[in-house]
């Protein structure tokens, strides 16, 4: 599934975190973690940054996985998608630090840059700095990403992906996935009985669908169905049901222009407090 993943590593308290986090991926079939460090041009690897490089590798391997590096200078977001397709890597993995939207807009973060172009999967992780009484600490700790899946579904052609991708999920230890649907209210008016429950009735019945396909291919499965704004409903829901991870299915040409401009992917990505795991579906 994730044979090789390429880890963006710029030394942060983020990034050695979401190492930790990396370490778990071995039961998803994972063989390979490609540490990259992007450096300013002109400078390398501090002695501490190169014990610390290998100290990674040596907990990789006891941990099952080959370990190996790449240093690069230059441009982060261009040099960590140059290394991915070098590579071939099946995932590019990174810690995000959670800042709030006006400066991580305008400044623009490494992980949000590589989002926006990589033509492969990504998972984002979220560590907020804690600064309390002089001392820094990262929250939350890592735990398990992959035990509990909110999957929005919008009945697109990601929808396909998703019933290839959560029984192979399933069988390395996805241990339940909810479906999870948005009636948007600029679309359908609750005032008008009928019509609402017309449409409240399709969604339940398409869900059920996918619902018995996966559990027909070993899945645990279960459906919810919401009303609203459809950011901020998958991030409720995400809360509410506990999600460890959730699986945004996006359209590269809707997901480029989404990040550029605001949207549903682009504000459950900026403002989730979990794990993201975004997959680019074709139309």
């Amino acid at each position: 599934m994730f044979d090789r993943i390429l880890f963006p590593l710029d030394f942060s308290e983020q990034s050695l975190r979401m190492f930790d986090c990396l370490l778990e991926l071995h039961h998803l079939g994972t063989r390979e973690v490609i540490l990259c460090h992007v450096a300013p041009s002109g400078r390398s690897l501090t002695t501490e940054q190169k014990g610390m490089m290998d100290r990674m590798r040596d907990d990789l391997v006891k941990g099952g996985m080959k370990g190996s590096e790449v240093v690069e200078e230059g441009d982060p977001v261009e040099k960590v998608l140059e290394v991915a397709d070098r590579e071939n890597v099946d995932l590019i993995a990174m810690a995000s630090s959670g800042k709030g939207k006006a400066r991580e807009f305008i400044v623009g973060s490494t992980s949000f840059g590589v989002l926006r172009s990589s033509t492969r999967p990504v998972l984002i992780n979220k560590f907020i700095v804690v600064r309390r009484e002089g001392a820094t600490s990262v929250a939350p700790s890592c735990r398990s990403i992959f035990r509990k899946a909110l999957v929005p579904i919008d009945f697109s052609s990601c929808t396909e992906m998703y019933m290839d991708l959560l029984p192979e999920f399933t069988k390395r230890g996805l241990q339940e996935s909810v479906l999870f649907h948005v009636v948007e209210g600029s679309k359908v008016n609750m005032d008008d009985d009928e019509r609402f429950n017309v449409v409240l009735g399709d969604v339940q019945g398409r869900l059920d669908d996918i619902r018995k396909k996966l559990e027909g291919r070993g899945c645990a499965v279960t459906t919810h169905v919401h009303f609203g704004t459809v950011s901020y409903n998958i991030l409720e829901a995400s809360r509410e049901l506990e999600a460890t991870v959730i699986v945004l299915g996006a359209h590269r040409k809707s997901l480029l222009r989404e990040l550029a401009l605001g949207g549903n992917s682009e504000a459950v990505v900026r403002r989730s407090q979990v794990p993201l795991l975004i997959l680019p579906c074709e139309r």
